[in-house]
């Protein structure tokens, strides 16, 4: 018999005072209660309770058992009220990758409300450029992802919300713009995110289309996050291309212009990513809820 059999034995006989009470209440036979008595007080070598003919009392040895048996009930209790939460999605700990435009602009707002429709849950968002939140991914770090590139096709994967990249200079730059496009991209300083950021392989694809590579470029600074090419774009050290939404005010604002580039908008797609079965259950509500969500692009008016 094991010991969680047991003490509810104890338990019971404890606080009804004899064991064909306890019995009764359990269901079980009187051998059967003093079987496990029994044995209770042979493997703590000690007798856990006074008996007499109008039933028993607990030994001193028995208070002290009784007491712990009522905590580790308490225990058990509060365990399965926890799980059965769990289970329900009312409780549990999301842990959620995204790159950083999803990161800084996008998920906060939908984050918070879905926090607010579930007090009982947690969330924590690891960020990083697309390579790297996807490699977390892949190594079983984190179980949902948002990143700006598309999955391979045997990933659970689901299209979310498009993205439009922009040249973005200091005005003083649109002098440096005459004649064609290919010519004048050549001479700019350039201010790019490292390549394993899935803004800087959508920025090359789409000069790769006119014929220019990494290479060609006057590339002097490469930086990790869209905030430090938006600094350095600000202070005139060169242009660089960044998401609409991190630089939507400062266009607005007049404080950055978008210098044009022939052809259509360069436009990416964000992708949300899970590790599926999603347990517990609360990583598939939010899934749902991620996957459902139509968020526009930052516009310019």
């Amino acid at each position: 018999m094991s010991y969680i059999q047991s003490l509810t034995v104890f338990l019971n006989v404890a606080e009804e005072g004899s064991f064909s009470a306890a019995a009764k209440k359990l269901e079980l036979t009187q051998p059967t209660v003093s079987f496990h008595i029994d044995n209770l007080e042979k493997n703590f070598g000690c007798p856990l309770f006074i008996r007499t003919s109008k039933g028993v009392s607990l030994t001193i040895y028995g208070e002290k058992l009784y007491d712990t048996t009522r905590t580790i009930n308490g225990l058990i209790a509060g365990t399965h009220q926890e799980i059965r939460a769990m289970a329900q999605g009312a409780a549990g700990r999301i842990l959620l990758g995204a790159s950083t435009i999803p990161a800084d602009y996008i998920l906060p707002t939908l984050v918070a409300n879905f926090l607010k429709d579930h007090p009982g849950l947690k969330l924590s968002l690891v960020t990083g450029d697309s390579q790297t939140v996807f490699e977390k991914f892949t190594q079983g770090e984190i179980p949902i992802a948002v990143v700006g590139a598309k999955p391979a096709e045997h990933l659970s994967s689901h299209p979310l919300w498009h993205d439009t990249l922009v040249l973005a200079a200091h005005p003083d730059f649109a002098a440096y713009t005459q004649g064609p496009a290919q010519d004048w991209l050549l001479t700019l300083p350039f201010v790019l995110r490292k390549k394993s950021s899935g803004t800087a392989r959508t920025a090359l694809d789409a000069l790769a289309h006119l014929n220019i590579t990494a290479e060609q470029l006057n590339v002097i600074m490469e930086v990790g996050s869209n905030q430090a090419v938006k600094a350095a774009i600000l202070t005139k050290i060169g242009v660089g291309f960044i998401s609409v939404w991190a630089v939507t005010n400062e266009l607005k604002s007049g404080q950055l212009i978008s210098l044009p580039l022939p052809g259509p908008a360069i436009k990416r797609q964000f992708y949300a990513v899970s590790r599926q079965p999603l347990f517990p259950a609360c990583l598939e509500l939010f899934w749902q809820y991620l996957i459902t969500q139509d968020t526009a692009p930052a516009t310019l008016t």
